[in-house]
């Protein structure tokens, strides 16, 4: 007789700051990044702007959307109308996941960061001491349409 455990799915739930905007995630992480760039620290408001990748079948908006401001000719990134929480970022070749701010993950602690990217944006009053692999640019990862500008 073959008894078979039902693996538990993993639920992270966020949303922006005024709770007009609530989205659920019902997979683990693809993964997690730290992007030093500066349209990443513009979006943020922050010297940087961590994202989590979750794929785009297990994740769903439960509230409203963000609104989305195309910030160049590959990506979108996603904000409150309401409030201006920073939201999600949109790229054209990542369309199979959904990239949400950590900072608005209600339990952001769940999430590890696997690397930073675009570090030789990095200000350079920021210090890094863990040990995360840091790359100049793209993470290799994944795929990137980004560029330097």
């Amino acid at each position: 007789m073959t008894t078979r455990t039902a693996k538990a799915t993993q639920v992270y739930e966020g949303g922006c700051l005024c709770g007009a905007i609530r989205y659920r995630a019902t997979a683990a992480p693809v993964r997690c990044v730290i992007c030093h760039c500066s349209m990443c620290r513009k979006h943020s408001g922050g010297p940087a702007l961590a994202f989590v990748h979750f794929p785009a079948e297990a994740f769903l908006w439960t509230r409203g959307e963000p609104t989305r401001y195309r910030s160049s000719a590959f990506a979108e990134r996603g904000f409150c109308s309401q409030c201006g929480s920073t939201l999600s970022m949109h790229e054209r070749v990542l369309k199979d996941r959904v990239q949400v701010a950590v900072g608005t993950l209600d339990d952001a602690a769940r999430v590890q960061p696997d690397d930073h990217v675009w570090t030789q944006d990095q200000l350079p009053w920021l210090r890094l001491d863990d040990d995360l692999p840091k790359f100049a640019r793209n993470s290799s990862a994944v795929p990137s349409e980004a560029a330097d500008d």
